[in-house]
């Protein structure tokens, strides 16, 4: 007898299986497996394997959406949006996400997901860091190199290096406040 699952399953089961390995080990038949479902029950919820692609990067593209939504920046105290910022970072599910940016190489839809995600966290950072920088021109250029940081990080920590992101936060929060207004 079957297990009965829901969509969410499915999408936590998929990030788990693109962080253990990666895109080109994603499909249904790893799904069901690691859920004790037949491949009816996915055929059930998502139609085909796009349709389950789909739902997968709707799924992760709006909770990153709400993580931003709730977290409590532009409070009015730019030192605790630097640190929200911080910790929304760390908060990010990073392996998975490596998977995500490789399979985007391979997948127009995964691209598009993926450059709304970042152009939305990208926004989050420059608000952050406009808060403390007073020159628009620095800060967009802080604010790229955070995002370059997070992504290297996340691909060195796909690949097994060893590295402190709080590290890495804490660097990034003392380059913003050298830019810091006097």
């Amino acid at each position: 007898m079957s297990r009965v699952v829901t969509k969410e399953q499915y999408f936590d089961t998929g990030l788990e299986v693109l962080a253990e390995l990666g895109f080109k080990g994603l499909n249904i038949g790893v799904l069901c497996r690691r859920l004790g479902v037949t491949s009816g029950s996915f055929y059930h919820h998502f139609g085909s394997w796009q349709g389950f692609v789909d739902a997968l990067l709707d799924h992760w593209e709006q909770r990153q959406v709400r993580i931003l939504a709730t977290m409590p920046f532009n409070q009015g105290n730019p030192d605790d949006d630097i640190r929200t910022m911080s910790d929304l970072a760390a908060g990010l599910h990073h392996i998975a996400e490596a998977a995500i940016r490789a399979w985007a190489a391979n997948d127009e839809s995964v691209t598009l997901a993926l450059k709304r995600v970042d152009e939305s966290r990208r926004r989050t950072v420059y608000k952050a860091v406009i808060g403390i920088v007073d020159d628009p021109d620095t800060a967009h250029t802080v604010t790229s190199l955070g995002m370059a940081m997070l992504v290297g990080y996340q691909q060195l920590a796909a690949s097994g290096e060893d590295l402190s992101l709080d590290g890495l936060l804490a660097e990034y929060a003392r380059l913003i406040y050298s830019h810091a207004r006097p």
